[in-house]
Parts: C-alpha cells; sequence; structure tokens
C-alpha cells in the first residue's frame, strides 16, 4: 500500500515556504513604502533579484522529489504554483519599454488567488476513510478504455468529415486560409462563416485525440487513427490556433501519464524539446516573424533583438499580467463589478447576442479596444483570475480560487484511488485549466465543456456496442483491494 504520509508532506512543507514567502513580501511593503495605497508600483526598486528569486521558487516546486517514482507533474499544486510563479518572475524581467512594475492592487489579487488555492487544496484532502493511492507506476493496469474500436473510428471519423466540410466551406467563402494569408493574424478571427461552423472548424484538436486514443489503446485500424491525427495537425497548423493544439497535445500527455507510462522529467524535457519548437515552426514563423506588422510593434517597444525568436512567447506571459494589472485599475475605479457577468459565459452564450466583430459579452470585447491605451497590440486576456475579479473583486478571485483548488485537487485523488476513463478525461481538463492559468480562464470558456461533451459523446456511443467476454467479468487479483 503506498504511503500517504510522504505527499502529504511535501504538501505541507510546500505550503508552509509559500505563506512565508507571501508574508516576508506583505512585511517588506509594508516596511519600504509609506502611504500606500491601490495604485503604487511596488518593488521597482528590487530589479532583477525578484524575477530572479521566482523563477528559482517555480523551479524548486517543479522539481521537488523528481528522482522519486512518485514525481507527477500533473499534482495540482506542483503546476500550479510552478506556473504561477514562472509566470511572475517573467511579468517582472522587464525586458521592454512597456512593462512596469505592477501595483499594489495587482499583487493582493494575486496572492489572494494563491492563498486560496492551496486552502482548496487542502479541503479536498481532507475526506475521511479515503481510499488508499495507487502507484504513478501501476495507474495502466487499473482501468483501460473500454471500447469498440471500429463505433470508435466510426465516430471520430464522422465528426472529422463534418469538420472538414466547416472547413472548405469557410475557406470557399474567404478564398484562403489563415497561414497561407498576407495577414494570418486577422485571418483567423475572420475564418468561419458563423459560431456554429466555427466550432466544427477548431474541432480537430478533439480528432487528435480521439486518434491518439485509438491509435495507442485499442490496438485495430491503427493506420487510420493515426491518419485522423495527422489531418487534424495540419489542419489546425492550417488555423494558425496553436491554443487549439495546445488542449489535444496536453491531453493526450495526460492520456499518456496515466494510461500508458509515467511521464518523468527526462520525457518532459522531450516532449518540450520536439513539441515547442514544432509548434514555432508551423505556427510562429508565418504568423509572427514574417509579419511585418509584427516586426515593427517589436521595433517600437525596443524588444532586444537576440531574444526575438521568443518574443511571441514573452508577449503571451507578460502583457497577460500587465492587462491584469490595469484591469484592476479599470474596474471599479471605471466600470463596476460586473456580478457574475463573465462568469456565466459558457452558460449564456447561447442566447447572448454578437458584439460587432467580438465575442458574445465575453471579458475580451471590455478589453479589446481599452487595451491599446497601454500595449502597442490589443491585449484581452488577463489570467485566470481576470473573470473573477471582474465580477466580484478580490473576494471573487479568492472564492473563485478556492473553489478552483479544491475541484481540481479533488479530481486528481479520485484518479489516483480509482482510475476511469471519465476522471481522467475530467482531469486532463482540469490540470489545463491550471497550465493555462497563467493566460485565460478556461473553466469559463466554451471550449472545456465542449471537449467534455464531444469526447462523452464518443465514449458512449464506442462504449454502447461492447461486448464483454467471458475473462473479462472476473475482477483482476490486482484490484481486488480497490473494491
Amino acid at each position: 500500500m503506498p504511503d500517504r504520509s510522504a505527499p502529504l508532506l511535501r504538501y505541507f512543507r510546500f505550503s508552509a515556504v509559500t505563506t512565508l514567502v507571501l508574508l516576508v513580501t506583505g512585511f517588506v511593503v509594508l516596511v519600504e513604502w509609506q502611504n500606500l495605497h491601490w495604485e503604487t508600483h511596488v518593488f521597482s526598486s528590487l530589479g532583477n533579484f525578484l524575477p530572479f528569486t521566482l523563477f528559482a521558487i517555480a523551479a524548486a516546486v517543479l522539481f521537488s522529489g523528481c528522482w522519486q517514482s512518485e514525481w507527477d507533474m500533473f499534482a495540482p499544486q506542483r503546476l500550479f504554483y510552478t506556473v504561477w510563479f514562472g509566470l511572475l518572475g517573467l511579468g517582472s524581467l522587464h525586458l521592454t519599454a512597456i512593462d512596469s512594475s505592477f501595483t499594489l492592487r495587482f499583487w493582493v489579487t494575486v496572492s489572494a488567488g494563491l492563498i486560496a488555492f492551496r486552502l482548496g487544496c487542502w479541503g479536498a484532502g481532507q475526506k475521511p476513510g479515503a481510499r488508499p493511492w495507487i502507484s504513478l507506476g501501476r495507474i495502466p493496469s487499473h482501468w483501460k478504455i473500454e471500447w469498440s474500436a471500429k463505433r470508435a473510428l466510426l465516430g471520430a471519423w464522422a465528426l472529422c468529415l463534418v469538420s472538414l466540410a466547416a472547413f472548405l466551406y469557410a475557406y470557399h467563402v474567404a478564398g484562403t486560409v489563415p497561414l497561407l494569408s498576407d495577414d494570418p493574424e486577422s485571418a483567423r478571427f475572420e475564418f468561419g462563416v458563423n459560431s456554429v461552423l466555427s466550432r466544427f472548424i477548431v474541432s480537430f484538436y478533439i480528432i487528435f485525440q480521439l486518434g491518439y486514443i485509438g491509435f495507442a489503446h485499442l490496438g485495430k485500424y491503427r493506420t487510420l487513427f493515426a491518419g485522423l491525427v495527422i489531418a487534424a495537425v495540419i489542419a489546425i497548423t492550417l488555423l494558425t490556433m496553436r491554443f487549439f493544439l495546445f488542449v489535444g497535445i496536453w491531453t493526450v500527455v495526460v492520456f499518456w501519464q496515466y494510461g500508458r507510462r509515467r511521464l518523468n522529467p527526462k520525457g518532459l524535457f522531450l516532449v518540450l524539446v520536439v513539441a515547442y519548437p514544432v509548434a514555432k515552426l508551423a505556427i510562429d514563423v508565418k504568423r509572427f516573424h514574417e509579419n511585418p506588422v509584427f516586426v515593427r510593434v517589436l521595433d517600437k517597444i525596443d524588444f532586444p533583438e537576440r531574444w526575438r525568436a521568443f518574443a511571441p512567447d514573452y508577449l503571451y506571459f507578460n502583457l497577460t499580467t500587465q492587462t491584469l494589472d490595469h484591469l484592476t485599475f479599470l474596474i471599479p475605479n471605471e466600470i463596476p463589478y460586473q456580478q457574475g457577468w463573465y462568469t456565466a459565459y459558457p452558460i449564456r452564450v447561447f442566447w447572448t447576442q454578437r458584439q460587432g466583430q467580438g465575442f458574445r459579452g465575453r471579458l475580451d470585447d471590455l478589453l479589446w479596444e481599452r487595451s491599446t491605451d497601454w500595449s502597442p497590440i490589443a491585449s484581452v486576456t488577463t489570467t485566470y483570475m481576470g473573470v473573477p475579479y471582474a465580477d466580484f473583486g478580490i473576494p471573487g478571485v479568492f472564492a473563485f480560487s478556492l473553489v478552483f483548488g479544491w475541484l481540481a485537487t479533488r479530481t486528481y485523488l479520485s484518479l489516483r484511488q480509482q482510475p476511469t476513463f471519465w476522471r481522467i478525461l475530467l482531469y486532463s481538463q482540469l490540470s489545463f485549466a491550471i497550465g493555462l492559468s497563467f493566460y485565460a480562464n478556461y473553466l469559463t470558456l466554451f471550449e472545456m465543456y465542449w471537449n467534455l461533451a464531444v469526447m462523452g459523446a464518443v465514449h458512449l456511443f464506442a462504449s454502447h456496442a461492447r461486448i464483454p467476454h467471458s475473462d473479462s467479468l472476473a475482477t483482476p487479483r490486482s484490484q481486488l483491494h480497490l473494491s
């Protein structure tokens, strides 16, 4: 039986360090600055000490215990705090002329989210009489995907044909695809006749996931399932939507982690070495580096020449934190709190009317034009904290983070105690929400629920005609302790 005291002890040590860092930070702020107000820019005198300290904390969190067999990069707290300390480090580098130190309100908002997420994780682990954990190396032997390969292939190819038809119709209307257009950045927003067609056009990331599951887990028709993977990658590349490619790859890696083989630090490094350059070569070269408008933007903000290969990635991170900082001034000074309007987006998207060329009342619409006051390009992403802050302020960030941490940890614990397809699928999306938390709030986007709905529908369809064999009716000896 795995010893649960070891991971709990690691979580306790990490939470103690995190709390200490936050307390020391607050103490330094109170001592160094007097007559503070919400718009005070703090930590500006620390120079490079602050970002490199945050990077060191992120590295320590990520690689703590990496030599042990139970090291799991997808564990909620490890993933969340690695992402956030790394994000805050990047946001404090100040490589460009538009970067500025964050305000006191920003740091209080972020601190509230970091503390609340930890409290949510702690609360989720307090369930009495919980089952023992299954070691990471043994999880794949405790579950399998009981799909009919033929029905899974039929469902996946049906979705592929619908998405392909929508893609070809949009191509007929637009006359080109985003990757091959003169301005890929603008063309990718205009590619699609309406929201329904656009939903199926971007669904190639789900086809990518289904292709992998069929190829890796079902054992039949592997060539046809591989064809789905290739078709999906080509389509997403032509759309220049690496967000959806990221969703698909993340889901596949989670299924690999808990369904095939544990991803150790070496495997993580190989994934990054392969996936990151491929994504940049496939999408970023045409969309950014060969785009004269983007090059002029880099010149305007004095982006260092030697780091320009990483400019899109740096701006993805940095503009997001800068926009969150400005949002904390915009609301409530100029705009009142929205009382749940943005959090409810996945529900009200079905009846909310589109606002011009924007979305259906998303936070992005509020910032699309206003962000040009402080950014050379439209910057509309505000990390996962932007949505609850816009709705309810700092208490909203605290409450949302508390629920977020509880839900992610509760799902992770259930996966480690008794893995099933549904639990791994759900945690693949929740862990992606954690990984994307530096950029956007995946829990308040429709994509998460569309992904779960379509994958769930294929799961039910492919499982329906599965005829159990006599040897599958007996409980394997290795599973007796779980019942």
